[in-house]
């Protein structure tokens, strides 16, 4: 086995790093998609919604789109333009602009989840909380997506790049939100169980029942699933 001082160095375009992030960008473009379609069918079916859903779901779609768009054109970069280049960097302005848009989509939606809690509850406890933490990691993602787009400028003028830079001075922040964004997730998905466990009665009709369980199935598939 070989010692860590002769470790191989890390390439960002040997075919685990560039295949996982085409694997990843494929089945993104994917869901975007299905986003997409929901969106429509909420713009269609939901005509009288309120202006402030509207807005939000609109938003939400087009940070998804640009999502993709951003990450089609990192995996554009890594294969087309820096393919021939004798020396790669690891920062590109399109990875930066996707840690943006991700921290910004995540807010959003992370909110709107924490209201519906405190309409369901009727409390400010746990929404607080989740208004509180998602302020939280709002903050260090935009931390993040700034140094990021530092980064990706001083690489052009490198002569080798550093590609374990942005781990090495923000590890902790980066720690910090994959791990605040994981609790808030499963503080949402478990309190919505909860507050939605608690309408289920034998009073209640069987319809009633049936959507009540699909919204928690949906609840924890979301949430919980994709977060353990």
């Amino acid at each position: 086995m070989p010692s860590m001082d002769h470790a191989p160095p890390f390439n960002i375009m040997s075919g685990s790093n560039l295949g996982a992030m085409e694997i990843a960008t494929f089945i993104s473009l994917a869901l975007c998609g299905i986003g997409v379609a929901q969106g429509y069918s909420y713009y269609h079916h939901f005509t009288n919604d309120r202006l402030f859903l509207k807005v939000m779901v609109g938003t939400v779609l087009v940070l998804e789109v640009s999502h993709s768009i951003a990450a089609a054109g990192v995996i554009y970069d890594f294969t087309i333009t820096l393919a021939a280049a004798a020396v790669k960097p690891v920062n590109t302005y399109a990875l930066s602009t996707t840690t943006l848009l991700e921290i910004l989509i995540t807010t959003i939606v992370q909110s709107f989840f924490a209201y519906r809690i405190r309409s369901l509850s009727g409390s400010l406890y746990v929404s607080s909380l989740c208004w509180i933490l998602c302020f939280l990691r709002f903050l260090g993602g935009i931390a993040l997506a700034v140094e990021g787009f530092l980064d990706a400028s001083r690489e052009s003028f490198l002569a080798e790049p550093d590609y374990f830079a942005l781990e090495n001075a923000f590890g902790w922040v980066i720690t910090s939100v994959l791990s605040v964004g994981a609790a808030v997730d499963l503080i949402i998905a478990a309190s919505l169980c909860y507050y939605l466990n608690r309408f289920m009665s034998p009073a209640i009709m069987r319809r009633t029942a049936q959507i009540v369980d699909r919204l928690i199935s949906w609840t924890i598939q979301t949430g919980l699933v994709t977060r353990c």
